[in-house]
């Protein structure tokens, strides 16, 4: 029953989210660009971040998973990069629903997604070869200058998505966006997304998920790059095991 149950969700979650971001999210950006004619650029933007909020936040309900968010008043209303740690596919929509709307810093292989790709390259976010060095700098730069204009970016330094549960090493370089520009880190402990996309499974099992939004960071007070990433991750690992220890359902990766 239980695994009838799952299959129910999943096709329904796919169902729902390819046609709200390639259909309705087509819309939406169409109705940005006649805003921004007829009230200008700040009222289209402000329009289509609405919208990707509803959508990292349906996005659950559609998976018939609840999120338990704390933490929000930490949020501030200045441009921060985001940084928080990977347990999944679903990251994405959580941050951007109950975090902050920013562009992010994505693998390429993202750009070849229908809808997603076109919100992030609306949001200013970008594509990144891990193969292609000389593309990443070409890439970077871009983020340097948007984050000097003012503009938000989510970066999970990780790498990759958790095995496990645990909070891998940070890459280096990972936070050098912050260093150069000054612009203040904020920390985000994610903890229950990878149980809702199994590792071997084509089906989603729904769930409760947790996010904590911990104080921004300043890495004007912070020497190196290097000190500044110890300091961060190890905010986000004590955040991360506060959530797994708040998680009533005792679940573990297999």
């Amino acid at each position: 029953m239980r695994k009838l149950y799952r299959m129910f969700t999943t096709i329904y979650f796919l169902v729902i989210t390819f046609l709200y971001t390639s259909v309705y999210g087509g819309f939406v950006l169409f109705w940005g660009k006649i805003l921004k004619v007829f009230k200008g650029e700040e009222a289209a933007k402000k329009y289509v971040l609405n919208e990707v909020r509803k959508f990292g936040i349906r996005a659950f309900s559609w998976l018939m998973s609840s999120v338990e968010a704390e933490g929000l008043e930490n949020i501030p209303d200045e441009n921060v990069l985001v940084v928080a740690n990977h347990q999944s596919l679903m990251d994405i929509p959580l941050v951007l629903g109950y975090v902050k709307r920013g562009g992010f810093i994505a693998k390429k292989d993202l750009e070849k997604v229908p809808g997603i790709s076109w919100f992030i390259k609306y949001m200013g976010g970008v594509f990144i070869d891990r193969e292609n060095p000389r593309q990443i700098a070409s890439e970077i730069k871009k983020v340097l200058k948007g984050m000097k204009n003012g503009n938000t970016y989510i970066v999970f330094p990780e790498g990759t998505r958790t095995d496990d549960g645990s909070v891998r090493e940070f890459k280096k370089g990972s936070l050098i966006l912050a260093m150069k520009t000054g612009v203040k880190i904020l920390p985000v402990a994610i903890w229950g997304t990878m149980f809702l996309v199994p590792k071997r499974s084509l089906l989603f099992d729904p769930g409760k998920v947790y996010i904590k939004v911990l104080p921004p960071v300043d890495p004007k007070n912070f020497h190196s790059e290097g000190e500044l990433i110890d300091f961060v991750r190890d905010m986000i690992v004590k955040a991360v095991d506060e959530l797994r220890k708040k998680d009533p359902s005792g679940r573990s990766v297999v």
